[in-house]
């Protein structure tokens, strides 16, 4: 025996991948597919008897009911409410994003209205990320903006005006003040440079860790007279982003240091992700510290108190074959 047409609409309504429900014009839901199930939790039998504002918000039911009415008076196919930002009601009661599309639909049994809802949760969440992934570039984009602006202006006029002060040396009254502001200018051009080295670290930290701990590297290579080595143990993806930050500022210092006293011709970063600590080692060949040198004392007593900050530990110390070794470590989680 041929199916009739109204069978056959139905057949169609049951394989489409929306949730889609027939309702009357009387506002009560006549059918519904199994994808109603999935997307708002309700079996389609639950729903057969009951009013389409079950699945509206309580806050919009009210007007929810006029806007229906008026469809129903003069029916065409179109999205509901195009332009808003629309959520229909899961049978736990949480709210989930959707899209609805309105169409009439006439068969021997009458004048019914099929609707399709459409779960949009996955697409909100990746517009989202998208959003989000869009501002960090722009923050991006403006921090190397404002390291080019005080790499090729600042800096240049700050050496423009040390070498005129160097040219002004020669009066004995004047030189030792002179000296003294340059020192400064030095010291000036140096922690801008550092700046500047830590904005484009920031741009590294997108990349991931590793990425991030090589630039500082080949950064810190134009004061070491060198290029420092980097061992890794362990997956150096299982360090929090928040850690991974803090752990290349960390890397970042200590070679600082090592090129501001150690005098050294080789430097080693050693990584090690174990046991669900991190473990930062910096090593160098250099002249290493004396008994009476503590880390307070070459300004690294900041690097204890970030180590503290995450229940850590800081040391530093000669190494085994001399010069020095830095060690900071810190739990993952």
């Amino acid at each position: 025996m041929p199916m009739r047409p109204a069978e056959q609409q139905w057949l169609l309504l049951e394989a489409a991948a929306d949730a889609t429900l027939v309702v009357g014009r009387d506002g009560l839901i006549n059918r519904a597919n199994r994808r109603t199930a999935e997307i708002l939790g309700w079996q389609p039998a639950e729903l057969i008897g009951q009013s389409v504002e079950v699945l509206v918000p309580p806050a919009s039911r009210t007007a929810h009911s006029s806007f229906r009415k008026a469809f129903v008076a003069s029916p065409r196919p179109r999205m509901m409410g195009a332009g808003l930002e629309l959520t229909a009601i899961h049978r736990d009661g949480h709210e989930v994003p959707v899209e609805i599309s309105l169409n009439p639909l006439v068969t021997e049994e009458g004048e019914f209205v099929v609707v399709a809802v459409r779960d949009i949760s996955y697409r909100l969440h990746i517009v989202s990320q998208l959003n989000e992934t869009a501002a960090k570039l722009a923050v991006v984009d403006e921090r190397d903006r404002i390291a080019r602006d005080l790499h090729d202006n600042i800096i240049q006029r700050l050496f423009a005006a040390g070498l005129h002060l160097q040219a002004s040396l020669g009066r004995p009254d004047q030189d030792p003040q002179l000296v003294g502001v340059i020192d400064e200018i030095d010291e000036a051009i140096t922690q801008i440079r550092t700046i500047i080295f830590t904005m484009h670290s920031l741009r590294g930290m997108d990349a991931g860790f590793e990425p991030a701990v090589r630039l500082v590297l080949a950064e810190s290579s134009r004061v070491l007279g060198h290029h420092p080595s980097l061992i890794q143990h362990g997956v150096l993806a299982l360090v929090p982003d928040s850690l991974a930050s803090e752990a290349t500022d960390v890397i970042r210092e200590l070679l600082t240091n090592v090129a501001k006293h150690a005098r050294a011709t080789h430097s080693s970063v050693n990584i090690s992700v174990e046991d669900n600590w991190l473990t930062v080692t910096v090593s160098d060949n250099g002249v290493g510290p004396d008994r009476e040198t503590t880390p307070a004392g070459l300004g690294l007593g900041n690097l204890s108190q970030r180590a503290n900050g995450y229940g850590g530990r800081f040391s530093f110390d000669a190494g085994e074959a001399g010069g020095s070794m830095a060690v900071w470590a810190v739990p993952l989680a």
